[in-house]
């Protein structure tokens, strides 16, 4: 698998549509001290929510508005210190979007902080990570973390997280077998138990 497609939207989003296009690669959304109209954002953040693949935002700088509720879509973030995020209620989810990426305590602090949840706080939530350095560098980071693994594995990843949030035990058990046996149907287990008793990395 290649890495992830790498969209700024420093300019806008007019590589974003291709970027969705792309099924089969991890994306990586950078958002630096960006707070521009990007159009369609509903329509955006709604595909990139159902986007096959793990999504990364990589953050630098006070982003707001749309590239915030963008940002919303990613499973998680690379944040550099000091900055952070300021939501709107634009009425696209905004509310529930955040409750679910830091917890329903922590999406209520934000609201009654003014919308801006920071790098620390996000942290604090397990949702994003904090990086060093310059953006270009976390993204090609955030681009090769999922470099040599399954595509088909990588492609339940984000089905299973999102419906399993909320669910009770027993469905969500039902939910991982029937994912356990769509892994074992694509024959990549073999190589990754070959590839473990060899040495060596697996070969999807």
């Amino acid at each position: 698998m290649s890495d992830g497609l790498i969209v700024d939207l420093a300019g806008g989003t007019p590589g974003m549509e291709a970027a969705l296009e792309a099924r089969g690669t991890p994306l990586v959304v950078v958002a630096t001290n960006t707070s521009t109209d990007l159009g369609d954002a509903g329509h955006l953040t709604k595909a990139l929510l159902r986007h096959p693949m793990p999504v990364t935002g990589v953050v630098s700088g006070r982003v707001a508005g749309d590239a915030a509720t963008l940002l919303l879509a990613c499973d998680h973030l690379l944040m550099a210190r000091r900055s952070s995020l300021a939501f709107g209620a634009a009425g696209r989810g905004e509310a529930v979007l955040l409750a679910l990426r830091i917890g329903q305590a922590g999406a209520s602090r934000v609201w009654f902080g003014g919308g801006k949840l920071t790098a620390s706080e996000a942290v604090r939530s397990g949702w994003a990570e904090p990086f060093l350095g310059e953006p270009d560098g976390a993204a090609r980071r955030a681009g090769e973390r999922y470099r040599g693994l399954s595509v088909e594995a990588l492609a339940l990843l984000r089905p299973l997280l999102y419906h399993e949030a909320g669910l009770p035990l027993d469905p969500a058990w039902a939910l991982e077998r029937a994912a356990f046996a769509l892994a074992f149907d694509t024959g990549h287990p073999a190589e990754g138990v070959a590839a473990f008793l060899g040495k060596r990395k697996p070969r999807f």
